[in-house]
């Protein structure tokens, strides 16, 4: 009976300690990714030293690191002591499809670390802890750091290059005129619907920070005579008469007063027979594992009032927005597009 009682509980308790240091993982992965050593395997193995030498970095500390990461599947060691690319590893190049460096980067980043080892505030004031830590909104703060917005674009368009195809798979913008890309950023999505459908016209929507690296964009994907690039913010106004309203990351950053201002200006937008397309994370209630659930929690820490949400609270959004929610279409990412008719 002993033995019986005891096995659950330590299994459990082994599941906890490894939840409790898996930052160990994460932080090695940010080193890796930091150096790029990735890339600098493409051509071959290489040993600690042989990759220190190239880095400036100290060879056995270099040793140690890449050990541990062969351990979970990130690089493989061989009996020369030489390392080599996994197909996890793969992902931490930037010239690869569905790239993950960029990512690594940005969560690895001072920026999102420190916010999050000061957890213990926001759950006591419910306040973020970037707005402490660095005086301003984390949207204001890009605003006057160049380094640090492109490294959050660089991310952000790596994770759209995740999620692009799966929404053009998800999605039937058959006998679609226009889409308007809401806070498109530099264009990644828009240009891959028109990629897939050659009638539709596209309007992409950011602020004038944006606008040159955007244009760049759409001009190398051969698009520039059917998108447009538009200077503003979605908080004053939305360019008017489309037929699809397309948001992707956006409404997440948000508190729900801020999301119905956005909201509102695209149904003043649209006509009768427009649609609002958002991508989301749609979070499940109750006890269902989710990484929307954890994204969550970035939100709290990061943003003033962002969050991720469930269906019912996206309704209930839509509803108060002038929409009705019309349906929820998963698709083969993380992210769900959650359509909405103006009512």
């Amino acid at each position: 009976m002993t033995i019986a009682r005891n096995a659950p509980s330590q299994c459990s308790q082994a599941k906890l300690r490894e939840m409790i240091t898996s930052y160990f993982v994460s932080r090695a992965i940010f080193v890796a990714a930091r150096y790029d050593i990735a890339t600098r395997l493409i051509h071959g193995p290489k040993t600690a030293d042989e990759l220190a030498t190239a880095l400036s970095v100290h060879a056995p500390a270099l040793y140690r690191l890449l050990r541990a990461l062969a351990s979970a599947g990130i690089f493989r060691e061989d009996e020369f002591g030489r390392f080599a690319n996994t197909e996890m590893s793969e992902y931490l190049r930037d010239d690869v499809p569905d790239s993950l460096r960029g990512i690594t980067l940005l969560f690895g980043d001072e920026t999102s670390w420190k916010c999050w080892e000061d957890l213990l505030y926001c759950v006591e004031t419910g306040k973020p802890s970037f707005d402490r830590l660095y005086g301003e909104p984390f949207w204001d703060y890009l605003s006057r750091n160049p380094a640090k917005a492109a490294m959050f674009d660089q991310a952000m368009v790596s994770a759209s290059m995740m999620a692009n195809d799966a929404i053009v798979s998800a999605y039937d913008f058959s006998g679609v005129g226009t889409v308007v890309d809401v806070a498109g950023g530099i264009g990644s999505t828009l240009c891959a619907i028109l990629d897939a459908y050659p009638r539709i016209r596209g309007i992409l929507l950011d602020l004038p920070h944006l606008a040159e690296r955007a244009r760049k964009c759409i001009d190398e994907r051969g698009l520039s005579q059917r998108c447009e690039f538009r200077s503003g913010s979605f908080f004053d106004s939305v360019p008017e008469g489309a037929e699809i309203y397309f948001m992707k990351h956006i409404v997440h950053d948000w508190d729900d007063e801020r999301c119905l201002r956005l909201l509102r200006n695209c149904r003043r937008a649209m006509g009768s027979q427009g649609k609002l397309l958002v991508c989301e994370r749609v979070t499940p209630p109750g006890n269902e594992p989710s990484p929307g659930k954890w994204a969550d929690l970035h939100m709290l820490v990061h943003t003033q009032g962002g969050r991720e949400r469930t269906q019912a609270e996206y309704a209930k959004l839509y509803d108060e927005a002038g929409f009705l929610l019309s349906r929820v279409i998963p698709t083969e990412s993380a992210w769900s597009l959650i359509e909405g008719i103006p009512v």
